[in-house]
């Protein structure tokens, strides 16, 4: 084995997506919104606010979603049932031509795609590979799960999760974020540049250097 062979490339990018779903069985569970946003490995943006995809799953009514949902995140639910909403085959096309834009051709080897990243992100990662599974042609092998420093930040370290809620933590940490005022938890498109900004967090406080 040579020196060489003991590092791995930087990933040329990272896939921000985060996805609200109908249930908690992800067996059974239907999308229901899906956020993509793409950054490099430094979190700066590769592609302006705009090109975003933030999409609502067209339904034809709320059966099968469960009374959680309807409770709790009642808005992703009419967006569902609004007039902009799409059906799942149209977003997996949307979602797969943004990252052919951004990254360029799908490569041969799946370690020299962008990795999918976000919090509980293999959550997110069973149901793309189920329901849009060109997706996942289009991504490393590997996933990048913030909440997997936030476990480490409570438990070994002892401190208090960062306040990825407020509006004026995500910007603070992700300059290039682009919120609106109607946005919050519990939405895909606030939660991916939420989880930029809790990723930056730890990089700072973790003591992470660049190598």
């Amino acid at each position: 084995m040579s020196e060489g062979d003991l590092f791995e490339k930087k990933a040329p990018g990272y896939l921000w997506l985060d996805a609200e779903f109908s249930s908690l069985d992800l067996e059974t569970a239907e999308i229901l919104q899906v956020a993509l946003m793409v950054t490099d490995a430094n979190l700066k943006r590769i592609a302006p606010p705009e090109q975003d995809i933030n999409l609502f799953i067209k339904r034809q009514d709320d059966r099968g979603i469960s009374p959680w949902v309807k409770e709790n995140i009642p808005h992703i639910v009419r967006g569902c049932l609004g007039p902009d909403a799409v059906n799942l085959g149209d977003a997996e096309v949307r979602l797969c031509g943004y990252i052919d834009r951004t990254m360029g051709p799908i490569r041969e080897q799946p370690g020299d795609r962008p990795l999918i990243a976000g919090n509980s992100v293999h959550n997110d990662w069973h149901l793309i590979r189920r329901l849009m599974p060109g997706i996942l042609n289009r991504s490393h092998y590997r996933l990048l799960d913030v909440s997997t420093l936030k476990t480490q930040w409570t438990d070994f370290w002892g401190r208090d999760v960062p306040p990825k809620a407020d509006p004026d933590f995500i910007r603070e940490y992700f300059p290039e974020a682009h919120l609106k005022e109607d946005m919050d938890q519990h939405n895909a498109y606030f939660d991916i540049q939420a989880s930029v900004a809790e990723l930056a967090y730890y990089r700072k406080h973790l003591g992470m250097k660049k190598g």
